[in-house]
């Protein structure tokens, strides 16, 4: 059974309740200001101007990118583990026409290193803390932090999702959701296990102790041994199925949970085979349904894009379409679907050799692949 969350935690949430500030960010207050490649305004298909930027990397596990409502327009967050240590966050102002990044504000490094890291934007708090999900390097425990939403912006954590353990326990990346069951609704969180299969973890928002539940294992009973997942809820079915996609050796599987009484796992599904790293899945608004989209990085390197046709009966996937080999090895990606561009632009990161690359695809009629823009270490 997972740890409970602290009443200190509920506590700090409970008290943004009421007045909601404004966001008022101030540059200066972030430990530098940094520049990424990337296209100087919001209309990227006509403007080619770009402007150099640079991260202070390298860094060590997965990104995860959100786009939040801080701000008019939504700014982008970043986090992603620092090979020294810790987990660094940055921000990108999207009502600033050159669109600019903040950062890094650094947390968690008294802990240690952390193999991977999965971000959200949940409900608590006056505008919606951000909460994010890690895995501590070597695989031993499986913890939780939360950055409150103004006036402070402070990160907290880390607290426990799993019992504290002295020994590996995960072998991949966590995936964190915000679900749409029960009445804050819920969060939802998928890990591969080291002894196989994968584990999902549930946390109940209804209840003030905010306890985290699991795990509930499945994939398990052949003994194959998963390295990455990404989650997604879909509107499919009510509330809407869980949809999984699992990394094993170089195959792509996927796995689907429907509302039924026994929340019973289905899968996996091959996919495809010859990729590597960590994927990436999102329900997009293309389509009267909404595709699925899902970028994995290849074993021969570069990244692969599929899509699943969901307005069609069979529920076919397509691709992959290659881009972006020039990067060689890729480790992992993360990817939104923006409100740039209509229905709205792919908006990627990706780390390579410890540091980050860009990528953004047009809402068509072209649906090209854009960069990769490079960070430059610092």
């Amino acid at each position: 059974m997972a740890k409970k969350s602290t009443k200190e935690i509920k506590q700090k949430e409970e008290s943004k309740k009421g007045k909601k500030p404004e966001r008022i960010r101030d540059p200066k207050k972030d430990s530098r200001a940094i520049k990424i490649e990337i296209e100087s305004t919001g209309d990227r298909e006509k403007k080619e101007k770009k402007e150099e930027i640079a991260f202070a990397g390298p860094f060590s596990g997965n990104p995860s990118l959100i786009q939040s409502n801080f701000g008019i327009k939504g700014n982008f967050e970043l986090v992603v583990p620092m090979s020294n240590g810790g987990i660094a966050h940055y921000w990108r102002n999207n009502d600033d026409p050159e669109l600019p990044w903040y950062g890094p504000v650094k947390f968690g490094e008294a802990k240690g290193g952390f193999n991977s890291s999965s971000l959200i934007q949940s409900n608590f708090g006056s505008q919606g803390n951000l909460e994010l999900a890690a895995t501590e390097e070597g695989g031993k425990n499986l913890v939780s932090f939360w950055r409150d939403s103004g006036p402070s912006f402070d990160w907290h954590g880390p607290g426990y999702i799993a019992e504290p353990s002295n020994e590996p326990m995960f072998c991949g990346n966590p995936s964190l959701i915000k679900s749409r069951s029960g009445h804050n609704g819920n969060f939802d969180l998928v890990v591969p296990l080291l002894k196989g299969g994968l584990a999902h973890y549930w946390r109940d928002n209804d209840d003030p102790a905010l306890p985290w539940y699991g795990p509930f294992t499945f994939g398990s009973t052949t003994g194959v041994l998963y390295e990455s997942v990404t989650l997604i809820q879909s509107n499919f079915g009510n509330p809407g199925n869980l949809e999984l996609v699992a990394r094993s050796q170089d195959q792509l599987v996927f796995f689907w949970r429907g509302p039924d009484p026994e929340f019973k796992w289905n899968g996996p599904f091959i996919l495809d085979k010859g990729v590597a790293g960590c994927p990436c899945m999102i329900q997009s608004k293309f389509g009267w349904m909404g595709n699925f989209e899902l970028v994995v990085p290849l074993a021969s390197g570069g990244l692969g894009y599929y899509w699943r046709d969901n307005d069609d009966a069979n529920l076919s996937w397509h691709g992959a379409l290659m881009f972006g080999t020039r990067l060689g090895k890729v480790d992992a990606v993360t990817f939104i679907q923006s409100n740039f561009g209509e229905p709205g632009n792919l908006e990627l990161v990706a780390s390579a050799g410890g540091q980050l690359a860009f990528f953004w695809r047009d809402s068509g009629p072209d649906l090209k692949w854009n960069g990769p823009f490079f960070s430059i270490p610092a």
